[in-house]
């Protein structure tokens, strides 16, 4: 059983305060300094991981701005194509119109060269038809020989246009 009297109680208490005093002395600042020492690495790691996470936001928004402003010189380049092509096209149209033009002017001058050719070919063997029948006796088989022959001539020409 226990006994307990003043002796042994004092003797407890006593053996209480060294114990106290040497736990004091000899582990309670090793344990107090370890403390503080992970006290300062994890408000170090904070403020390294608060600085990491401003620089990554930072790096963020270089970035947005950089694809901000390359999808705006993309969008420029883009339009400015548009523009030029439209330009060419625009003038590729102008010129087609213009070659269009003068190719109708060409056929029509040729046309009238080919239809004055024709009438003073017309009125040359009119002539020669007219002179032809004058020289010779006016028989109806004649005139239709004379007929067909200037038919025949002016369909050879007209078939050449």
């Amino acid at each position: 059983m226990v006994d307990l009297t003043s002796g042994t109680i004092l003797a407890q208490i006593i053996n209480f305060l060294i114990l106290l005093f040497i736990l004091a002395k000899f582990a309670y600042k090793p344990i107090c300094n370890m403390l503080e020492e992970r006290k300062e690495r994890i408000a170090n790691d904070l403020a390294a991981a608060e600085s990491a996470k401003v620089e990554a936001q930072e790096m963020r928004q270089s970035y947005e701005d950089q694809l901000q402003a390359a999808r705006k010189e993309a969008q420029e380049i883009v339009e400015k194509a548009v523009q030029e092509a439209k330009a060419v096209l625009s003038d590729l149209r102008q010129q087609l119109d213009t070659e269009r033009d003068k190719a109708r002017r060409e056929i029509e001058e040729e046309r009238d060269q080919a239809m004055k050719s024709l009438r003073e070919d017309i009125v040359f063997m009119s002539v020669a038809m007219a002179s032809k029948v004058v020289e010779k006796d006016m028989n109806s088989e004649t005139n239709a020989k004379l007929i067909d022959d200037a038919i025949a001539h002016l369909n050879s020409k007209t078939m050449g246009l």
